[in-house]
């Protein structure tokens, strides 16, 4: 069995873990401290996904969730001492999550793909292949990645 959130299919587990890293100085602390943009450690099956924004969409005592995507169940975990909460759904918040991680993945595909064109006209230009001398357009290759993520996280009504 398997769980499917949005385009995502995953086979043994979703784990969403915020504030896996507690650094006092950083301004993405985490629901925790209930400032800067919420950011989120995610595991689909064996796909890691490093400091994905996940904003404020959770109670500020949760500290992760952990799917079992055979079983179709799950449990949060709070930063306090209380029991861990049982799970019979995946919440819509986990869901946007999955979906920024989604977003993340179009963003380094744009990425590449336009890089890739970048670097295929000025070949069909005539000009040689050595990256030493390629005019890397980084701004571009950027906008392009940012506009394809943001397109896609606007069709789903969440933002960035």
């Amino acid at each position: 069995m398997a769980t499917t959130v949005n385009n995502t299919t995953a086979n043994s587990r979703i784990t969403i873990i915020f504030d896996s890293g507690i650094n006092p100085k950083s301004e993405n602390d985490g629901p925790r401290l209930g400032t800067g943009n919420t950011e989120s450690d995610v595991y689909i099956d064996n796909k890691t996904y490093l400091n994905i924004r996940s904003h404020t969409e959770i109670d500020a005592n949760v500290h992760a969730i952990q799917w079992n995507a055979t079983t179709n169940t799950g449990e949060l975990e709070y930063i306090d001492n209380r029991e861990n909460e049982s799970l019979s759904s995946f919440p819509q918040w986990a869901s946007n999550v999955v979906i920024r991680c989604e977003a993340q993945d179009i963003w380094q595909d744009t990425y590449n793909n336009t890089k890739a064109s970048l670097l295929q006209a000025w070949e069909d230009a005539g000009n040689s292949l050595d990256t030493d001398y390629y005019p890397e357009d980084i701004d571009s290759i950027n906008t392009a990645a940012d506009t394809a993520r943001n397109n896609y996280l606007s069709a789903h009504n969440i933002t960035f």
